[in-house]
C-alpha cells in the first residue's frame, strides 16, 4: 500500500499545482488528459475489493466526460486526494488472507490426528489477528507453540526426561509429560538444542503473552495487544516451529 500511496502522490504533484489549482498548461490536449485518467484508473485496481465503490463512482464521473481539461484535471485530483486521505487514515487496507501452516506431519507423528487440530488453529489465529482480535490471536498461537514443543517432547521422551531442566514433583520424580507447562517446554527444548537460544528467549515471551488468556493476569499487567503485537508473536512462532522441524 506504501508504494500505491507513493505513485497516487505522485500523480497528483503531476496535475495539481501547490495552490490547489490545476496544471492545465502542461497539458495541450484532452486526449493527454486521458492519459492520466487511466493511469489513475489502473492505480486503484490494487485497491482491495473493498474499495470498489471508490472504483465504482470514479468510473461513472461525468466530469470526465466534459469537454474541459480544466474539468477533468480537478475531478482527477479530487479522486487522488480521497484515495490518498483513505490510505493515510487506514480507511482502504490491505486485504490478507489466512495461509495454512508448513508440513507438521513428520514433528506431529507421536499424535496423528494432531497437525489437523493445529493446522485449524494456525488459521484461526490468523483470522483473529486481521479480525484485530488480537488478544485471542496470541493466545491461539501460544497454544500452538506449547502443541509443537510437547510433540517435539514425545518423538524423544527417553531423553527428554534425562534432561537437566526437566520438571520434578516433590519426591524428585520426573513430571508426566502432559503436565508439564509450557515453560518446561521451552526449557528443555533449548536445552536439548531443540531450539535456538534466542527462539527459547523469545517463546518465553510469547508464552508470558499468552497467560494474559487469564483477566486477572490482563488487568494486573495492564496489557493492550495490537497489531504490532501480534507479528511479533507471530514471527516468534513461525522461527520455533522451523526449529523444531529441523530439529528432526
Amino acid at each position: 500500500m506504501k508504494q500505491l500511496e507513493q505513485s497516487i502522490q505522485r500523480l497528483l504533484s503531476e496535475i495539481r499545482a501547490s495552490d490547489g489549482s490545476a496544471f492545465t498548461e502542461r497539458f495541450q490536449s484532452l486526449r493527454a488528459v486521458d492519459a492520466k485518467v487511466r493511469e489513475f484508473a489502473l492505480l486503484i485496481g490494487a485497491l482491495p475489493p473493498s474499495a470498489q465503490s471508490l472504483r465504482d463512482r470514479f468510473e461513472k464521473d461525468d466530469d470526465f466526460q466534459a469537454n474541459s481539461r480544466r474539468v477533468r484535471l480537478e475531478a482527477l485530483a479530487n479522486y487522488c486526494g480521497t484515495v490518498l486521505r483513505f490510505l493515510t487514515a487506514g480507511i482502504v487496507r490491505e486485504e490478507r488472507k489466512a495461509q495454512i501452516g508448513p508440513d507438521l506431519s513428520r514433528l506431529t507423528g507421536a499424535v496423528v490426528p494432531l497437525e489437523a487440530v493445529i493446522q485449524r488453529r494456525w488459521l484461526e489465529a490468523q483470522v483473529c489477528w486481521f479480525s484485530g482480535a488480537h488478544l485471542s490471536a496470541v493466545v491461539m498461537m501460544g497454544s500452538i507453540l506449547e502443541a509443537l514443543l510437547l510433540s517435539r517432547i514425545l518423538l524423544a521422551p527417553a531423553i527428554a526426561g534425562q534432561a537437566n531442566s526437566t520438571p520434578k514433583d516433590r519426591t524428585g520424580a520426573s513430571l508426566k509429560f502432559h503436565d508439564w507447562k509450557l515453560s518446561h517446554l521451552i526449557d528443555v527444548a533449548v536445552e536439548l538444542g531443540w531450539l535456538k537460544l534466542d527462539r527459547g528467549k523469545f517463546s518465553h515471551a510469547l508464552r508470558e503473552s499468552r497467560n494474559i488468556v487469564h483477566p486477572y493476569q490482563q488487568a494486573v499487567s495492564g496489557a493492550d495487544f495490537d497489531e504490532g503485537t501480534c507479528r511479533t508473536c507471530w514471527q516468534v512462532l513461525n522461527a520455533a516451529t522451523e526449529d523444531l522441524v529441523a530439529s528432526l
